[in-house]
C-alpha cells in the first residue's frame, strides 16, 4: 500500500498592501488603536456605517456621548444596524425592532420571548476618544496601552498642544494606505510634488518656499519606527517619523511658522484609505490670526469644488490640471493624491528601481516586513512605545 504523503504547508506571503481580517498586515494593524473618525464628524444621536481594512461596523455616538462600535449586521436577519436608531446608548434595528446595548446585550427583542433576549448578542469593539479624534481597537484581548502623543511630540517635536493654532483634518484617496505610510519619509518628492504649493506668487498658503529643495537625509531606525532629517546648516530642517505600522509625525516650515502633525493612514479596502492627522501650527500672534482669516474663507473656497480624490480623478484622466486648484485650501492633499493615485508598484511588484533618496523608505520597509514576521512568530509587537 502506497502512503499518501500530504503536501507541505503553503508558507504565508508577508506583504504591507493586503489589510483584510485574515491577512497577516490586517492582523498586525487590527493589533493596535486606530483612529476611524473624527470626533466632529459624530453628532450625539447619529449612527453611521464604518468600512476599515476590507470590514464593514457599525458606530454611533449615544446621548450620554458615548461612542460605541459594533459589528455591521443584527444578528437577526444581518440587516445593516448603520439604518437603525439610536435610543439612549443602545441601538435598535430597523428592521424588526431588535435592540442591543452599548455592550452588545440585546435589551428588547419585539415578539421575541426572554430567553432569546437573554443569549443574544453582538460584537462590540472598545473605542477611545482624544483630541478630537474618536479611535478604536479591532484586535483580540485587551488593547495595547494607548498613544502618548503630548508627550512625543515634546520629545520629536514642538510641544503642539502649546500651539495657538490646533485641529483635526481628515480625507480619503483612492490608493493603498502604505503607498501615504511610506510618503512621509520620501522628502525628496516635497521639491516636485508640492511645487505649486510651495510657491507664494500662486497659492496663499501652503510649505515655505524654502523647503522645495533636494536635500540629503539622516535616516534613523528608533524601536518604534524610522526618523528622516533633512541635512540642513542655514535653517531648521524639516523631519519625519513613521511610527509603525501606520502612524507618521511631522515637522515641517510653513509661511507662517511650523506645522507639525501626527497622522494614521487607515485602510479602507486594499485599493483605498483615509487619512486622521492632529495638526498644530506653532507661530507668531500675527501669523495665528492671518490664518484664522484664511479659515474664514476656507469653506466657501471647498464648496466650489468636488472632493479631493475627485479632483486628483480629473487630473490623472487629463481633463485638468493642478493649476485649475490654485486656490483650493487642500492643494497639498490633491498634489499628494495625484502621484500616489498614480502608482502601479503594488500591481507590477519589481518595476521599482529605488535609488539614493529612497534610503528612508527602503528601511522602513525592511522594518515593516521585520516586524511583520516577528508579530505573526507570536512576539507581542503592538506596544506602540510613544
Amino acid at each position: 500500500m502506497t502512503a499518501v504523503v500530504p503536501p507541505a504547508p503553503t508558507a504565508e506571503v508577508l506583504s504591507p498592501f493586503e489589510t483584510g481580517p485574515d491577512t497577516p498586515a490586517g492582523k498586525y494593524l487590527r493589533s493596535f488603536w486606530q483612529p476611524v473618525k473624527l470626533s466632529e464628524e459624530l453628532p450625539v444621536g447619529r449612527v453611521q456605517p464604518l468600512r476599515v481594512m476590507s470590514e464593514d461596523f457599525t458606530i454611533y455616538r449615544g446621548v450620554s456621548g458615548t461612542v460605541v462600535l459594533t459589528q455591521a449586521g443584527c444578528p437577526h436577519r444581518q440587516t445593516m444596524l448603520a439604518i437603525g436608531n439610536v435610543e439612549g446608548d443602545s441601538i435598535r434595528c430597523s428592521f424588526h425592532g431588535w435592540k442591543f446595548g452599548a455592550d452588545g446585550r440585546c435589551q428588547d427583542a419585539p415578539g421575541q420571548g426572554p430567553r432569546l433576549v437573554e443569549r443574544m448578542k453582538i460584537r462590540t469593539y472598545p473605542t477611545r476618544e482624544e483630541y478630537g479624534v474618536v479611535f478604536a481597537y479591532f484586535g483580540d484581548g485587551e488593547p495595547p496601552a494607548f498613544f502618548d502623543i503630548d508627550g512625543f511630540s515634546k520629545e520629536h517635536g514642538k510641544d503642539m498642544m502649546s500651539a495657538p493654532i490646533r485641529g483635526t483634518a481628515t480625507y480619503r484617496r483612492h490608493c493603498n494606505y502604505y503607498i501615504n505610510v511610506e510618503n512621509a519619509l520620501d522628502l525628496a518628492h516635497v521639491a516636485f510634488t508640492h511645487k505649486l504649493s510651495s510657491d507664494p506668487s500662486i497659492t496663499e498658503v501652503g510649505f515655505d518656499p524654502g523647503v522645495v529643495r533636494i536635500r540629503d537625509i539622516t535616516v534613523e531606525r528608533l524601536e518604534f519606527g524610522v526618523r528622516c532629517v533633512e541635512i540642513e546648516h542655514d535653517a531648521e530642517p524639516t523631519s519625519t517619523i513613521v511610527m509603525l505600522p501606520n502612524a507618521m509625525h511631522l515637522v515641517v516650515a510653513q509661511r507662517d511658522g511650523f506645522l507639525e502633525q501626527v497622522g494614521w493612514r487607515v485602510p479602507i479596502d486594499d485599493e483605498r484609505h483615509f487619512s486622521i492627522q492632529i495638526t498644530a501650527l506653532h507661530t507668531d500672534a500675527e501669523g495665528a490670526e492671518r490664518f484664522r482669516a484664511y479659515q474664514a474663507r476656507h469653506q466657501a473656497l471647498l464648496a466650489k469644488y468636488p472632493p479631493t480624490e475627485d479632483c486628483a480623478e480629473e487630473i490623472l484622466r487629463g481633463e485638468k490640471t493642478l493649476y485649475d486648484f490654485a486656490d483650493h485650501p487642500d492643494l497639498v492633499n490633491i498634489e499628494d493624491h495625484v502621484v500616489q493615485m498614480g502608482m502601479q508598484f503594488i500591481n507590477d511588484p519589481g518595476k521599482e528601481n529605488l535609488a539614493q533618496s529612497d534610503k528612508a523608505v527602503l528601511q522602513l520597509r525592511r522594518m515593516f516586513m521585520s516586524r511583520l514576521a516577528d508579530f505573526m512568530a507570536g512576539a507581542p509587537t503592538a506596544d506602540t512605545g510613544w
